[in-house]
């Protein structure tokens, strides 16, 4: 999703949550900034687009803003995290330590190549 698909996610998110009038007048704001990349095939995380909004001197000077853009935040992060959980069933977690033949063989090797 490009920056544009991003911000109105957000603002879509904040809506549901029921977050202040500020908090969606600043998407809003980026929203219109961001109308030239309505059509760009430019990928951009959401995660990103939080943190430069968490960034921006309005949140910073607004615990409301700051409050629903950390929410918006600590849900994304979580659902990334049990992302990360979720181990596919094919993968080998198995640890098998190569043996000492093994490096002995390759010191051999390296050996007479010198």
């Amino acid at each position: 999703m490009n920056a544009y698909e991003q911000l109105t996610a957000i603002r879509d998110q904040l809506e549901l949550n029921g977050a202040s009038e500020d908090s969606i007048e600043l998407v809003e704001k980026f929203l219109h900034r961001a109308e030239s990349e309505r059509e760009s095939q430019t990928s951009v995380p959401q995660v990103m687009m939080l943190r430069h909004l968490l960034r921006q001197r309005e949140a910073l000077d607004n615990y409301a803003i700051y409050n629903d853009l950390q929410e918006l935040m600590e849900g994304v992060e979580s659902r990334r995290v049990s992302d990360d959980e979720v181990r596919p069933a094919y993968e080998d977690t198995e640890r098998r330590p190569r043996p000492h033949s093994y490096y002995k063989a390759l010191k051999e090797k390296d050996e007479k190549k010198k």
